[in-house]
C-alpha cells in the first residue's frame, strides 16, 4: 500500500461518491466551501500495489491564536473498506504523521462509521452488527476517544442521525411513513404545496431560519453562506419551497364543511355521524382562525424550505426551516414527502436526516425532533464519535480549556441576546 498526497480532485471523487461512508464533507467541493473557516485542505489517500485507489479523506486545517499553532480535522473521518483492518490501520497512521509534519498539534476525526446496530426504536439491536473494533484499532494507533456523549453535547458533527433506505419499492417505502395519506390528504386541502426552486428563492430558506433560531439560540445563517454552498456543489444541491395560500384554504375547507353537512343528512349511523360532526366544528374552528388571525389572504406566501444534497445515491438534508403557523398547515412534513419521492425518483437509495439527538427520553428537548424524524421509517444510526490524536500535549490541554471557556461563553452570551429578545417580544 501507498500513501498518496495530492490526489487528482475528480479521482478522489469518484471514489469518494460510491463509497458506503460517503458524506458530501468528504469530497473535494467541500474544501472550497470550508476554507473561510479552514484556509487549508488536501485530499490524501491510499492506493494499492495495483495503483489503485482504495481509501481517501478530506483533510482540513486551522491556524489557532491560542495556543499560536494550527490543528488539523477530517470531518466524518475517511472513505474506505472498514472490513480491511490493516487498511484502517495503515490510513490511520500515515494520516497522524501527515498532520503532524505539517505543524499540527493535533488531528480530529468524527466518523460517520456506525457504532452498534438499532432497532427502529433508538434500542441496541441484540445480535446487531457492531463496530467498535474499529474504535480499538484508533486507540492502538494512538488516537484518544472523547466519550459516547449525548448527541448535542458540544460534538462538532451530530453522533446521531435518521435514515431512509429508498432501495425498495416506492409502495413500501410509504408505507413506512406514519400517517402519510392522512397528513398529505389535509395539506392537500389548505392548499399547502411544494415546488423545487433556484437560487433566487434562498432568501426564504434564510428567513425560515428566524424561530427556531431564536427557539435554539443558534447563529442563523446568511444568504452568501447558501449561495457558497450552492456554487461549490452545483450539480448536486436540490431545494424545495413549501408554499400556501391561505384564503384559497379558506374557501377548500368552507367547501369541505358544505359537503359534510350534505353527507350527514343521508346517514342514519349516530356514531359516524358524530365523527363527521366533530371534524365539521374543527373545521369551522380553522376557518375562524385564518379570519381572526389575519391569514385571510389571497395571495401565495412561503411556509418555509429545504436544502438538499445528493451525491451518487446518497441524499443528505442539509438545513430545513419551517414558520409557524396553524397546527393542519404541515410544511415540514409537505417539504420531505415531496422531496423523498422527487429524489427517489432521480435514484437515490438512501435520505440522511442529517441529526438527531439520540436521546430516548420523551422530556428531552429535541425529542420531538427526533420523533418527527422517525415517522418517515427511516433506520437509527448511531456513529462511533470524536477521537483525536494529540501531537503535542501542551499546546493541545492549552487549546483544549481555551475552546471549552469559548465555546461556555459563547453560549451564555447567546441565552442573554434570546432572554432580552423574549422580553421585547
Amino acid at each position: 500500500m501507498k500513501f498518496v498526497e495530492h490526489v487528482d480532485p475528480a479521482r478522489f471523487d469518484a471514489f469518494a461518491v460510491q463509497s458506503p461512508l460517503n458524506h458530501y464533507s468528504k469530497t473535494s467541493p467541500f474544501m472550497t466551501f470550508i476554507k473561510p473557516e479552514y484556509p487549508h485542505g488536501e485530499l490524501l489517500g491510499v492506493e494499492d500495489d495495483k495503483g489503485n485507489l482504495i481509501a481517501t479523506a478530506v483533510m482540513l486545517t486551522k491556524d489557532t491564536s491560542i495556543p499560536h499553532g494550527r490543528y488539523s480535522y477530517c470531518q466524518y473521518g475517511f472513505d474506505l473498506d472498514i472490513a480491511d483492518r490493516e487498511l484502517i490501520r495503515f490510513f490511520l497512521e500515515h494520516l497522524k504523521e501527515h498532520a503532524r509534519a505539517n505543524g499540527s498539534f493535533f488531528l480530529r476525526m468524527d466518523f460517520n462509521i456506525t457504532r452498534l446496530e438499532h432497532e427502529k426504536n433508538g434500542k441496541v439491536k441484540e445480535g446487531g452488527y457492531n463496530h467498535e473494533y474499529v474504535t480499538d484499532i484508533l486507540k492502538e494507533c494512538g488516537y484518544t476517544h472523547l466519550g459516547y456523549n449525548y448527541g448535542y453535547s458540544g460534538n462538532w458533527m451530530s453522533r446521531y442521525t435518521e435514515r431512509l433506505d429508498l432501495d425498495k419499492p416506492w409502495n413500501e417505502v410509504l408505507k413506512g411513513i406514519k400517517r402519510c395519506n392522512t397528513l398529505t390528504a389535509k395539506n392537500q386541502l389548505r392548499d399547502v404545496q411544494v415546488h423545487e426552486a433556484g437560487k433566487e428563492e434562498l432568501s426564504i430558506l434564510v428567513s425560515s431560519q428566524g424561530q427556531l433560531s431564536h427557539q435554539l439560540g443558534f447563529k442563523p445563517k446568511d444568504l452568501s453562506w447558501f449561495e457558497r454552498l450552492w456554487d461549490c456543489y452545483p450539480e448536486n444541491v436540490h431545494y424545495y419551497v413549501v408554499t400556501t395560500n391561505y384564503h384559497q384554504a379558506k374557501l377548500n375547507l368552507i367547501k369541505a364543511v358544505e359537503e359534510d353537512e350534505a353527507h350527514l343528512k343521508l346517514m342514519k349511523d349516530e356514531n359516524k355521524m358524530a365523527v363527521i360532526r366533530k371534524n365539521i366544528d374543527a373545521m369551522r374552528k380553522e376557518i375562524a382562525d385564518i379570519e381572526d388571525l389575519g391569514y385571510d389572504n389571497d395571495k401565495t406566501v412561503p411556509l418555509g424550505a429545504k436544502f438538499i444534497i445528493m451525491q451518487g445515491v446518497n441524499v443528505w438534508n442539509v438545513n430545513m426551516y419551517t414558520v409557524k403557523t396553524l397546527m393542519n398547515f404541515r410544511g415540514a412534513f409537505a417539504l420531505h414527502r415531496y422531496a423523498i419521492e422527487d429524489l427517489y425518483q432521480k435514484g437515490a437509495k438512501t435520505y440522511d436526516f442529517e441529526g438527531i439527538s439520540g436521546s430516548l427520553d420523551p422530556k428531552d428537548e429535541y425529542y420531538g425532533q427526533q420523533e418527527f424524524k422517525k415517522s418517515f421509517g427511516g433506520d437509527f444510526l448511531e456513529f462511533l464519535g470524536e477521537f483525536d490524536a494529540v501531537l503535542d500535549e501542551k499546546k493541545y490541554q492549552k487549546w483544549w480549556k481555551w475552546d471549552h471557556l469559548y465555546r461556555r461563553i459563547r453560549r451564555k452570551l447567546r441565552y442573554i441576546a434570546n432572554k432580552k429578545k423574549t422580553g421585547e417580544d
